[in-house]
Order: C-alpha cells, then sequence, then structure tokens
C-alpha cells in the first residue's frame, strides 16, 4: 500500500490517543470506519502500529493501535513529505493567482471588490503588494449576502473565491454584471 494523506492522517490520530478503536480513529481522522480497517491491516503487516486486546466488559473484548518506534519515524517523514507537497502547492497557486491579477490589472481594471474568504483575500492583497500590482480593494464581502449594499460604479471588477455553484449567478444578477466584469478564481 502506497502511504498516503489518509495513512499519515491515521498514523497522526494514533500518534495523538493512547488507545483507539478503529470507530475512534475514523472519528478523530475524518476517514470511513471502512477506510481505517484496510490502512490499519496495511501499517500492521509493516510493523509500524501494534494491536492489543482490553476487555470494556465481561462479555466483548476490543482491540487497542498503537504506534511503533517504526511507525513514529514513519510519520515523522510522511509529515515532511507532506509539508513539503503543500509548499510546492501553495506556491503554484500564488504564481498562478500573481499572473492573474497581472493580467487583470493590464486589461485595464483597477479597483475590485472580492467575494469570499478573509484568508483568501489577505493572500491576495499580499501577493498585490508584493509584486507592485496597480489593483486597489474596494470592498470585501465573506459571501454574496451583503454584495446588493455595493455601489456599482466604486469598483471595476468583481474576484470571486467561492465554491458554491450558485454564487456567480447571483451575484451578477444583484450587482447587474457583465461577464467582463467579473472573474471566477476558481
Amino acid at each position: 500500500m502506497k502511504h498516503t494523506e489518509k495513512t499519515f492522517q491515521v498514523l497522526d490520530a494514533l500518534d495523538r490517543e493512547e488507545t483507539s478503536t478503529q470507530r475512534q480513529l475514523a472519528d478523530n481522522s475524518g476517514i470511513s470506519l471502512g477506510q481505517v480497517n484496510y490502512i490499519l491491516k496495511s501499517l500492521l503487516d509493516k510493523g509500524l502500529v501494534k494491536i492489543s486486546n482490553f476487555k470494556q466488559s465481561p462479555y466483548k473484548i476490543g482491540y487497542a493501535y498503537f504506534l511503533t518506534p517504526k511507525g513514529i519515524e514513519e510519520k515523522s517523514k510522511l509529515a515532511v513529505k507532506f509539508v513539503l507537497r503543500k509548499l510546492r502547492e501553495y506556491e503554484f497557486l500564488r504564481a498562478r493567482l500573481t499572473e492573474r491579477l497581472i493580467q487583470i490589472e493590464a486589461d485595464g481594471s483597477a479597483r475590485f471588490l472580492f467575494v469570499g474568504p478573509s484568508l483568501v483575500r489577505e493572500f491576495i492583497e499580499n501577493i498585490i503588494r508584493e509584486n507592485k500590482i496597480n489593483l486597489i480593494l474596494v470592498n470585501h464581502f465573506e459571501n454574496n449576502s451583503l454584495v446588493n449594499e455595493v455601489n456599482k460604479e466604486s469598483f471595476d471588477i468583481v474576484l470571486l473565491f467561492d465554491e458554491k455553484q450558485d454564487s456567480e449567478e447571483k451575484i451578477k444578477q444583484i450587482l447587474e454584471l457583465s461577464e467582463e466584469r467579473f472573474i471566477n478564481l476558481l
């Protein structure tokens, strides 16, 4: 079995908990019980996890799963790999977003309205500042619920970062925007 992010999540959940049943592991890692079972079998075969019995009541036998020293070492290696992969993804997204913002500026837009999470707004503002892109954020909304309060003349373009399918159409209707004044960043 190739180590995946789900494998790391199981190893991490085991590392945080002294004893864990498969159901607890599923709850703590956000992975289905069936997937936890499959991953645990592989980890047991590789000697990364050990299992021991314990009695919860006179009529039931349960199991507790523990990381072995080899499992702790493997978890650390996986953590480094995942962090490096996420950093590469971050740099790729940063470069792609920088290109899009530069193109927006080149197309003649100067002021934008942003609809999306504050974290993404801050990310965009940092890119603009670091690359000296001549774009000004005139307003920000976490979602489209208050967009109707904005003056349509205060911005040139709307940047949307929202996974909801209907957000784009709702904002276009509320603000009566043409396609040219709207960019979905997703």
